[in-house]
């Protein structure tokens, strides 16, 4: 792969020439409207029930106050200054945090340690888990599947110590964890909305919830499409507070109890409406004022439409590097796609090359596996990162580092090859005499499903596969995606973007069968765990099982990997000091932003690489 990090700071110094001279604003601006072409699934609350990006984009709007905030100078987590008064580690498998005691909901109320107990109680629950269909692991506190289980009465690895103290010890079991303070990063969330009649009690054994507490409460008060919290939620503990939400927009105000990020840092733009837009249409929304900011635009006539649109002036871009990528998951749990040959049969016939230039054009390039080129772990195997080794203490470490041997270049690739994928076809005991007939499901609105009837399904029917795509929209799809309902479709054409914190081991059972895919690979299922189990600031070991784990998973092919991309956002050029790719996503970078004429433009930091074929 060929680096170019000239087109960053190419398109970064045109951003930035719309830019006035440093003065005081003359005129200042109320209201943002933000478009994005994935439509909103109504889950604003956690990824313990599923998400997409857009809900993604609205919970870093409305939820806040975690225990711990990502570095990204530093490459890892710290305790949130904001929220953390006072921490240190108790008994070496866990921490002792002091909570600031100003904290509130945007109802006023107060935020104590009883609703970060609540918020870990809640989506780890069996409730949550019956009503929803998921919930997040709690396994990695001590206790917690005693708990589960029924045979202890409460969480012993998470204690309540008076309104404003908390201690949380890890599971032995689950050490070392690289991530390791990641896995106390619990948000705040109101009791007193979800759970009236309840209450979290600690009777000295660790916490409970006291009180009638079943999957049909959280039905009717967190999961209502209409009135439920996780779409509909009241009291909220971030930057902005959900005025409305209608399906397709949100409508968002500045939350005046709201006090600041782990700096102290508030918004500035009072209110913020996201909307969904059409592909097609989200740049002509963008010069006709319907929005001011179109994010994630990727697509070659998006980019094209964008930058002729920059030409009066008038507005700004900014380019950053994707840290997920789009890709073909395969529904594995039955049928034919349970088979491996299979599996590796139909992605022999994909032209991802053919997909990714007609699609992204220079912005995108294939991937051989489940990663985004934003990802630092990718960055480490191109060369162009080297982070530090450091010891549990955060000391240096002297071992010298062969990094040449950090690359990928050992993972399976699947080239076009109709002939061999006949010839696997064979070896998996299908002899030709009857077409293998499958069904590949797609967002209704992504415009890469259509270009499949050119680059994917005449290769399949050449080689014994008769291939039906549909269309659905994008909460159906998920609810088929994360196994909330039966999956009647063998591959689902979809995207992701990765959090900091990479760990696919959550995903998988006791057995090693991953939720998302229904494929059962125990082997798979170690590398994931081994990759979490490197001890914490050995970031040079992490990378080297992350490549043994993408190697495997390369072989067993759960899904299809397509491509990553960079992204552009276009956006008026009133709005100054706009970086997105110094944070997780644009909902980040809008908190440092502002709206006006003219500003004091910090120097731009976005020095993401970006590689292409």
């Amino acid at each position: 792969m060929k680096k170019i990090l000239a087109l960053i700071l190419a398109l970064v110094l045109l951003a930035g020439c719309c830019a006035a001279a440093a003065e005081e604003a003359d005129e200042k601006y109320d209201h943002l409207t933000v478009g994005v072409t994935t439509a909103f699934s109504g889950n604003f609350l956690s990824d313990a029930i599923g998400s997409n990006i857009s809900d993604q984009d609205v919970r870093k709007l409305i939820h806040s106050y975690g225990l711990v905030t990502w570095d990204s100078d530093e490459g890892l987590y710290r305790m949130n200054a904001q929220v953390v008064t006072n921490a240190y580690q108790d008994g070496g498998n866990g921490y002792r945090i002091i909570l600031n005691r100003d904290l509130t909901y945007s109802d006023g109320t107060p935020i104590t340690a009883k609703d970060y107990a609540f918020s870990f109680l809640l989506l780890t629950s069996r409730q949550l888990l019956e009503a929803a269909g998921s919930r997040m692991d709690g396994g990695h506190l001590l206790g917690w599947k005693e708990y589960d289980e029924g045979t202890a009465q409460a969480v012993a690895g998470f204690r309540m110590i008076g309104d404003y103290q908390i201690s949380v010890t890890l599971a032995p079991e689950y050490l070392p964890y690289f991530f390791e303070m990641k896995a106390v990063d619990f948000f705040p969330l109101p009791i007193h909305e979800i759970l009236p009649d309840c209450e979290v009690a600690d009777d000295g054994e660790g916490i409970y919830i006291r009180g009638s507490f079943s999957a049909d409460q959280l039905r009717e008060t967190l999961l209502d499409p209409e009135t439920g919290y996780a779409s509909h939620p009241t009291a909220v503990s971030g930057p902005y507070v959900m005025t409305s939400y209608d399906g397709t927009t949100v409508e968002l105000a500045e939350n005046p109890q709201y006090k600041g990020d782990a700096e102290g840092e508030k918004p500035t733009i009072p209110n913020i409406t996201v909307r969904t837009a059409g592909a097609d249409e989200i740049i002509s929304e963008l010069a006709f004022g319907e929005i001011d900011l179109a994010v994630r635009c990727a697509r070659t006539e998006q980019i094209a439409a964008g930058t002729d649109l920059m030409g009066g002036g008038d507005y700004s871009r900014s380019v950053y590097s994707r840290n997920g990528l789009s890709f073909i998951s395969f529904c594995g749990e039955k049928g034919p796609t349970a088979d491996v040959k299979v599996r590796q049969a139909i992605a022999m016939c994909l032209d991802k090359e053919t997909l990714t230039g007609d699609y992204l054009g220079n912005l995108g390039t294939p991937v051989k596996g489940y990663y985004g080129i934003g990802q630092w772990m990718f960055l480490v195997t191109q060369g162009t990162l080297k982070p530090e080794r450091t010891d549990e203490n955060g000391e240096p470490i002297g071992e010298e580092v062969d990094w040449e041997s950090l690359n990928l270049n050992g993972m399976k690739e699947y080239p076009l090859d109709v002939e061999g994928a006949k010839k696997l076809l064979t070896e998996a005991g299908y002899n030709g005499a009857e077409p293998i007939r499958l069904k590949l499901i797609y967002p209704d609105q992504n415009q890469a499903g259509p270009l499949l009837d050119e680059v994917f399904i005449p290769y399949l029917q050449e080689a014994g596969i008769e291939l039906e795509t549909e269309a659905v929209p994008m909460p159906e799809l998920l609810q088929k995606y994360y196994g909330f309902t039966e999956r009647d479709c063998d591959m689902i054409l979809l995207g992701t973007n990765f959090s900091d914190v990479f760990d696919p081991s959550v995903n998988y059972d006791a057995e090693g069968t991953d939720r998302l895919n229904g494929i059962t690979d125990p082997e798979l299922a170690r590398l994931a765990t081994e990759m979490r189990k490197t001890e914490p600031g050995d970031a040079v070991e992490y990378v080297r099982r992350w490549i043994q784990f993408q190697e495997y998973r390369s072989e067993v092919l759960p899904e299809i990997p397509l491509y990553s991309n960079a992204y552009m956002d276009f956006y008026i050029s009133a709005l100054q000091n706009y970086a997105p790719g110094n944070y997780s996503s644009w909902a980040e970078a809008i908190q440092y932003a502002m709206l006006s004429d003219y500003a004091d433009i910090e120097e731009a930091e976005e020095g993401d690489e970006m590689f292409f074929d």
